[in-house]
């Protein structure tokens, strides 16, 4: 269990946007309180920081394949893991485009490494 301590949490689907804790366990958030107390939980003080749900960008260069000179998926992953985002999806700007089936699959295999790293 997680309980996530003085962050400003913001909600977008409930419009919440306050200081105060989290609880958390697994994958599902328990409880969002002012003040939750919880014994046995690992306390992260996010005091200072936002707690919100995963970021979502639509528009990402990887450049993967024929570019990774520029940006690879490990290192834009990496690059929007540290900016707060779970999930992108990449532009077919790659050589050769990301249009057939097999371009497809090969990146896909090389994403899914990533996933599996965290």
């Amino acid at each position: 269990m997680l309980l996530i301590k003085n962050g400003r949490v913001i909600d977008p689907k409930t419009h919440l946007d306050q200081v105060c804790d989290v609880l958390v366990e697994g994958k599902r958030v328990l409880k969002i309180a002012e003040h939750i107390v919880q014994d046995g939980a690992e306390v992260i003080d996010a005091t200072g920081l936002v707690v919100a749900p995963g970021l979502v960008d639509i528009h990402v260069h990887f450049r993967e394949p024929g570019q990774t000179h520029k940006e690879d998926i490990h290192t834009g992953a990496l690059a929007a893991a540290a900016g707060g985002f779970t999930t992108v999806v990449m532009m077919a700007n790659t050589n050769p485009t990301i249009s057939t089936v097999d371009t497809l699959e090969e990146v896909l295999a090389s994403a899914a490494k990533e996933k599996s790293m965290s």
